[in-house]
């Protein structure tokens, strides 16, 4: 059964236990930071471009909606997961694909440029850093550690790009040591296996949170057991509801959706932290 609580905040389970939980698993793009909207606008028509070039004669519009839709399915991945997946779409028509780190680095460089771009009006003071992330994100955080939730980030994101980038929004001292990412793009970096080792570390499967904006980190909470938060941002206006975001998200299995922190109260009462102080 859906319920809608508010237009911020939408219950998709009636049955979500209201205490017990200890800690949070946040992904960072997307989800807390805004520096890298419309990474993609950029990673789509790149792709999108590489397999029209192999003239297969497939419409634009029909290679644009296969490439919408597997970089959404691999969201929250590291980012060279979703090069390989162009690099074996290319191969899989027959023709010989680049190396994936090859497709990486035109990427990366094109989404740079507008992130530094971004990074410099921060650093400059011509933008605030909560001008860059989610709207609610630090009173967010602020909130969750006053309460003493352990807080954990895991992204997709190159690890030495995430610490800068949490410099920049001053959400470092939130997280530290506590940030978990690929180095060197190593495609075999998991977010289930940084919630595994909460598990390990004491934490029960049913007192972890993942809140995040792509699937995986979705369906890795949902494998082992604890609460779904999907975090259906809007990243060109950083508030309210991404309706793509929402349907992806929910077939995930999102057991609660949001668009952004705002409804950080409503939210509390539902999950029994408004009494933890």
């Amino acid at each position: 059964m859906v319920r809608r609580p508010s237009p911020d905040l939408e219950l998709l389970r009636a049955d979500i236990p209201k205490s017990g939980y200890r800690a949070v698993v946040f992904d960072f793009d997307g989800t807390l930071s805004l520096l890298r909207r419309n990474w993609q606008g950029i990673m789509v028509p790149m792709m999108v471009d590489h397999l029209s070039r192999l003239d297969t004669g497939e419409p634009q519009n029909s290679l644009k909606k296969l490439v919408e839709q597997f970089v959404i399915e691999l969201t929250g991945q590291p980012t060279m997961v979703q090069m390989q997946r162009l690099a074996a779409e290319i191969r899989q028509r027959g023709h010989m694909p680049q190396a994936a780190d090859v497709y990486f680095q035109q990427y990366q460089d094109s989404l740079m440029l507008q992130t530094n771009a971004r990074i410099r009006a921060v650093t400059r003071g011509h933008a605030s850093p909560d001008m860059m992330a989610v709207a609610g994100t630090r009173r967010m955080l602020d909130e969750l550690q006053l309460r003493k939730i352990h807080l954990v980030l895991a992204s997709g994101t190159e690890l030495k790009d995430v610490k800068n980038e949490l410099q920049v929004l001053d959400f470092h001292t939130y997280f530290e040591p506590r940030v978990h990412c690929p180095v060197d793009q190593d495609p075999k970096f998991s977010k289930l296996a940084v919630m595994q080792q909460l598990v390990k570390q004491g934490y029960s499967a049913r007192s972890i949170i993942a809140i995040g904006d792509g699937p995986t980190e979705i369906l890795a909470i949902k494998q082992l057991g604890g609460l779904a938060i999907g975090l259906a941002s809007n990243e060109v206006t950083g508030t309210g509801v991404d309706p793509l975001k929402r349907e992806h998200l929910i077939r995930a299995g999102a057991d609660i959706i949001i668009g952004d922190y705002r409804c950080w109260q409503e939210l509390f009462q539902r999950l029994g932290f408004a009494d933890m102080v």
